[in-house]
């Protein structure tokens, strides 16, 4: 069995990048801790160490409406992550990667759920950001 030490984080489409890490801040406190791009989209992860995260993709268009506006996975952080790939396997699920996607501070698994969700397992809450 996968033991599950929280939620970790939800990764998710907003219409405004700016617009919402003010939002989420201002509501809940969450700071800024990441930034970049990929594939042409901004992205940053905003929270609270040991309490949440969020990764937030600004959708590509500006129409304000919630076309494409979608959660993309959700993430678990786990205690026994270096056994998990294993249990995986002997319980045929197939992940996206031949291996672990190793991270700054962290390593991550995914894969999806019989209904499509995809699924983060990592061995450090927040990707080890602090």
């Amino acid at each position: 069995m996968i033991q599950i030490k929280a939620i970790d984080h939800i990764n998710f489409r907003v219409q405004n990048l700016e617009e919402s890490i003010r939002f989420y801040g201002k509501l809940f406190g969450f700071e800024e801790k990441e930034r970049g791009m990929r594939n042409g989209e901004p992205w940053a992860i905003i929270g609270k160490p040991n309490v949440a995260y969020f990764c937030l993709y600004q959708k590509t268009n500006s129409e304000r409406n919630n076309d494409g506006l979608r959660i993309n996975h959700f993430g678990f952080c786990v205690e026994n992550f270096d056994e998990i790939e294993e249990k995986l396997k002997a319980n045929g699920v197939k992940m996206f990667y031949d291996e672990p996607i190793r991270w700054a501070k962290s390593r991550s698994l995914y894969f999806e759920d019989p209904s499509g969700y995809e699924i983060e397992l990592s061995e450090n809450f927040g990707g080890g950001l602090e």
